[in-house]
């Protein structure tokens, strides 16, 4: 499963937060969780990352340890190429509404 996830956080705690990133990173992550990619906004205070998990519980053990530092939007996503096969198969299930009259 793809989880897109914002981390809005005070550029006051930037440091802390990059210290914890640290320390959480040589823990390792959970074997259910890979990180597809990240951004950081060129502004600074957010953070922008991509995820596939297994378990929506791998993603909270990863980001648990942030939890008091930052504040973490999250959203399952799909790509867009799977959402349109995905809806084409939709509407052939469903037919179309004239067909049902």
């Amino acid at each position: 499963m793809l989880l897109l996830d914002i981390t809005t956080f005070d550029p006051e705690n930037t440091m802390e937060l990059y210290k914890r990133w640290e320390q959480v990173e040589k823990m390792g992550f959970p074997n259910g969780l890979k990180v597809i990619n990240q951004w950081f906004d060129a502004g600074g205070g957010r953070v922008i990352t991509l995820y596939d998990v297994e378990t929506v519980k791998d993603y909270i053990t990863y980001n648990l340890p942030f939890t008091d530092l930052c504040q973490v939007d999250v959203f399952p996503v799909i790509e867009a190429e799977e959402f349109k096969k995905f809806a084409e198969q939709q509407k052939g299930k469903l037919g179309s509404p004239a067909s049902q009259s």
